[in-house]
């Protein structure tokens, strides 16, 4: 109740304005496109009459997109446009989108974990319902063990792609150990609320690890 609806309005309105601004006049089209796709792929999750995130494909997808594609690829390339740089793709570029948009697809299909009773009682559909909580929990922790895996052995085929390949190595075996670790403690806490939600919050650590 801080908040009232119409402020809420307002704040949303005037602030994607003023980032529409800001990006069409510093740094140029192909940016100010980039940052128009994400702020629409937000509204159609958000706000109704779409409202896609109470469906579970459109809804992942869209966070894979934004969190994945959008703030790697389209970070870099704004930089590069600030510098008065032409975009380059780089292996560097091509490994961090590709990782972390796994990261964000596994994220997305995990978000609604710990909400299922609810989702269900108000009939929002969502991979948790469909599937259960630990057919959806495993499906999120395969996808991360394939990235860590796929992060050493880039590291290990294509060392380039890294500005320190050992390092890159170690810390991606010592993630995905504690990746096991939260895996094994939201078994041995047969699925709960409370474990659910402290899986979903470990992953988001080793997100922001990354």
């Amino acid at each position: 109740g801080a908040l009232s609806p119409g402020l809420a309005w307002v704040l949303v309105a005037g602030l994607a304005a003023a980032g529409l601004t800001i990006t069409a006049t510093q740094f140029g089209r192909p940016t100010t496109s980039l940052y128009a796709l994400g702020l629409a792929l937000g509204t159609a999750y958000s706000v109704p009459p779409l409202r896609l995130k109470r469906w579970a494909v459109p809804a992942f997808a869209i966070i894979a997109t934004v969190r994945g594609f959008l703030l790697n690829y389209g970070v870099y390339a704004a930089i590069r446009a600030a510098l008065g740089l032409p975009f380059r793709w780089s292996p560097s570029l091509a490994f961090i989108t590709s990782f972390v948009t796994t990261f964000a697809v596994a994220i997305a299909v995990t978000k609604d974990l710990a909400d299922v009773e609810g989702d269900r009682a108000f009939g929002v559909e969502t991979f948790a319902t469909r599937l259960g909580v630990a057919r959806v929990a495993g499906l999120g922790l395969g996808l991360l063990a394939c990235a860590y895996a796929g992060a050493v052995g880039a590291a290990l085929l294509h060392p380039a792609t890294f500005f320190r390949p050992r390092l890159a190595i170690a810390a991606h075996v010592g993630l995905g150990c504690a990746l096991a670790a939260l895996g094994a403690r939201l078994r041995g806490a047969a699925y709960s609320r409370e474990g659910v939600t402290a899986f979903y919050r470990g992953v988001w650590a080793l997100f922001y690890a990354e």
